[in-house]
């Protein structure tokens, strides 16, 4: 039991498929099939410490490993592992079928629209800077102008500046529009995120 514990530590340190010598010989793979199903991982790992033990001349035992695996597959496919992973983004994990799918998946699905909208929420802010970014940018280039204008005895490079006024002003009029679209996008993508958070 001791060394069951000591060799899950050891792989949870790790991270990874890789196993050592140690490892295989004292190998508890009820326990790691257990914690790997725990982690959502697929039971195809067990393949990779089965070739790894066997270089080292170690058996590796499927059967208590899969029946650990099955344990650790309960514990893992809920509606909060499912919630957590839609939340973070990742994709749907398949070790949840049959019976324990529906849960997980609502989970997931639930996780999945927080997701959603918080990206969404995300990229209007983005949006919603770039686009002040640029109306600041022209507003600029208008200002110069004009005071460029002022100073001006050509004509010609007069009525330049005034074209390129009237082009920048009808530039800053869609991007206003285009920012008070932004702005009532935004709350209600702030409405539809703060009601998937109270739905949970």
């Amino acid at each position: 039991m001791k060394q069951g514990v000591l060799l899950l530590a050891a792989l949870s340190l790790v991270g990874c498929s890789s196993i050592s010598p140690q490892e295989c010989q004292m190998g508890d793979w009820f326990a790691i099939g257990k914690t790997d199903g725990q982690q959502g991982f697929s039971s195809t790992k067990f393949r990779s410490y089965q070739k790894e033990c066997a270089e080292y001349g170690v058996g590796a035992d499927f059967k208590a490993y899969e029946q650990g695996h099955a344990q650790g597959v309960i514990l893992y496919c809920t509606y909060d592992e499912g919630r957590a992973l839609g939340q973070s983004g990742g994709a749907f994990n398949k070790v949840c079928i049959g019976a324990l799918e529906p849960q997980f998946r609502l989970g997931y699905d639930r996780g999945r629209q927080w997701y959603q909208a918080e990206s969404a929420l995300r990229n209007l802010e983005s949006s919603l800077r770039q686009n002040a970014g640029t109306i600041d940018e022209l507003e600029q280039r208008i200002d110069d102008n004009t005071k460029e204008l002022s100073a001006l005895k050509d004509k010609q490079q007069k009525q330049k500046l005034l074209d390129e006024n009237r082009s920048l002003q009808r530039q800053l009029r869609e991007l206003n529009q285009m920012q008070g679209q932004l702005k009532r996008d935004l709350k209600q993508a702030e409405l539809q995120l703060s009601l998937i958070q109270l739905g949970g």
